[in-house]
């Protein structure tokens, strides 16, 4: 998502349709007027209902299904769930010059140590706004908030991917490694 995030935030369809938003002007404010835009473009599917199409082609169970932020700019009435909502705002906001990021939460009783759901805030001047644009009903509000969250992370888009520094630094020592042998 990460990834996806950077990459589209400065693709055609994104710089348009944050260009667009910015115009249209609905509340002044660009994190509001990115989360109505984003709310009313996207219908809430979950995975399992996305998948449905090309369910005969799978060899197993959809896990997750990921459409990026540039390809939902460009869809008539794009179906996501939590995750495609979470990449467009970040994306369009990103384009804007505002950054943000991801918010996982456990809110499954059921299951109280996964992460279950995620969206994303924004940082305008360096205040935190959560973007809650699949469950939350307006900008602002956080399902941190509900009582029923029992678990919280909040992931930086911006910044280093640890993980891919720890993979390339696992190629060089093992580089080193060999070299010794050499």
């Amino acid at each position: 998502m990460k990834r996806n995030v950077i990459e589209d935030a400065n693709s055609p369809a994104i710089q348009r349709t944050a260009t667009a938003i910015a115009q249209s002007g609905r509340t002044g404010d660009a994190c509001s007027d990115t989360f109505w835009h984003v709310k009313g473009k996207l219908g809430f599917r979950q995975d399992e209902q996305l998948a449905q199409p090309v369910r005969g082609l799978l060899d197993g169970d959809v896990i997750e299904v990921l459409i990026r932020p540039r390809d939902l700019a460009n869809m008539g009435t794009p179906l996501e769930d939590c995750d495609g909502y979470a990449s467009l705002l970040p994306a369009l906001l990103r384009a804007r010059g505002i950054p943000c990021n991801f918010v996982t939460v456990a809110a499954d009783d059921r299951e109280p140590g996964r992460f279950s759901h995620v969206y994303a805030a924004c940082y305008p001047g360096g205040e935190r706004v959560a973007l809650d644009a699949s469950h939350g009903p307006y900008p602002g509000w956080d399902s941190i908030d509900t009582g029923q969250v029992t678990r919280v992370k909040e992931w930086p888009i911006d910044g280093p991917d640890w993980g891919e520094l720890l993979l390339i630094g696992l190629v060089l020592f093992a580089a080193a490694w060999a070299w010794r042998f050499l």
